[in-house]
């Protein structure tokens, strides 16, 4: 009786196995979008300086209330915005909700404002993106500061 391929044919499924490794789309994740912190940072940052572009990446596909320039009309102009306090839960795998402080300075003035808001955020092939903002479109009722008006 006669045995049937033997190594040869270990040999080639093994060396046709080996041709396929690293076949397929590679997997790669921006940074900007590695975690909900990092992503609701770049969508703040690109809020505070207008970048559509930018605002578009962060949101999940599919959202017609998308933003617009202009869009940080309650704010005044700000050289430097962050992010604090980040809180979150997880809903199910791969989307969580987070509620977090926006803060900001103002020209002109010595301490910093803030006001607290919050989003969901889902996760796509590994990056997070912005589903909705939670409570009323996530626009907090901020009071104007009282300055000096230049003469």
């Amino acid at each position: 009786m006669r045995r049937r391929g033997g190594w040869r044919a270990a040999a080639i499924i093994l060396a046709l196995a080996f041709c396929l490794l690293g076949q397929g789309e590679e997997c790669r994740v921006d940074a900007r979008f590695a975690s909900p912190s990092s992503t609701l940072e770049t969508y703040w940052e690109a809020m505070r300086a207008n970048d559509e572009v930018t605002l578009r990446e962060c949101l999940n596909e599919g959202r017609e209330d998308t933003p617009f320039p202009g869009m940080l009309w309650f704010m005044p102009p700000t050289p430097r915005l962050w992010l604090a306090g980040f809180r979150s839960l997880p809903v199910t795998a791969g989307r969580v909700i987070v509620t977090y402080d926006v803060c900001f300075t103002i020209p002109g003035l010595v301490e910093s404002q803030s006001f607290h808001t919050g989003s969901e955020l889902v996760r796509e092939r590994g990056e997070w993106r912005i589903v909705r903002p939670l409570g009323r479109a996530s626009v907090p009722q901020w009071n104007s500061v009282a300055r000096p008006i230049d003469s």
